[in-house]
């Protein structure tokens, strides 16, 4: 399961670098903004942390203090969560596969 989580330099403390340290992370979208990838009980320790926040939980302050950059990042994960899954031929097959049709 993914998670996008933004991280409170100003709140998070060694614990909260040292969680996310372990946790693999799909993105990157700055220093303080990531998708990571665990299971339920690790996101939620994870979101338990000081300094951990979800977009759902981005108040007004957090807002401001994004980057354009980080902020279009945000919307942009948020637009694909909630796009329908697209059928793609092929999806998920190699591209060596005898059933795989190029684009």
């Amino acid at each position: 399961m993914e998670q996008v989580v933004i991280i409170d330099p100003a709140e998070a403390n060694d614990r909260t670098w040292s969680a996310l340290a372990r946790t693999h992370r799909t993105q990157e979208f700055s220093a303080r903004v990531f998708v990571v990838e665990a299971d339920g009980p690790t996101l939620d320790a994870l979101r338990a942390l000081p300094g951990v926040k979800t977009p759902a939980q981005i108040d007004p302050a957090t807002a401001s203090s994004l980057s354009r950059a980080e902020a279009l990042s945000l919307q942009a994960w948020s637009a694909r969560a909630a796009a329908p899954q697209k059928a793609r031929p092929g999806d998920g097959l190699s591209w060596g596969h005898k059933d795989f049709q190029a684009p």
